[in-house]
């Protein structure tokens, strides 16, 4: 099963990077990586520790001691996360609601959904939702 960039494979995620066969799929910027002591380039690989699980960090690609003389441990801390993007400004964030309700999202079976406002009662009650505008189907989005 392939979704957004991961395949589900022996019930675990890894990250499927694009290949050079499909070269009109996203890739991501490339990085400078640093260099080891060993003067190879190094590995990023992602920490599975709890308290920091999913960040990612510089090791040497060697797994194995190729000189037990000179053992190469080189281990950069973290790699620096990319920056966040500013915050929404409130006309972008009406701007952004507009655009959903005139370009709504479309159902799994092809058609556009309907916006579904629920009890507007004063308070609302409920957050207004997209659902299949079939009366036959059943879906919500």
């Amino acid at each position: 099963m392939t979704s957004f960039g991961c395949e589900y494979k022996r019930r675990r995620w890894y990250v499927r990077y694009v290949g050079e066969s499909n070269g009109a799929g996203p890739v991501p910027p490339d990085f400078p990586v640093p260099l080891c002591r060993c003067g190879v380039q190094a590995e990023v690989k992602q920490s599975r520790h709890p308290k920091t699980a999913g960040r990612a960090f510089y090791v040497c690609k060697w797994t194995f001691d190729p000189m037990p003389a000179a053992p190469c441990d080189f281990f950069q801390r973290w790699v620096t996360p990319p920056p966040n993007p500013p915050r929404m400004t409130e006309e972008e964030k009406q701007e952004a609601a507009c655009r959903r309700v005139r370009d709504p999202p479309m159902c799994k079976c092809g058609v556009p959904a309907k916006l579904m406002r629920p009890n507007l009662g004063d308070p609302p009650k409920f957050t207004p939702f997209f659902r299949c505008s079939l009366k036959t189907h059943v879906s919500l989005l």
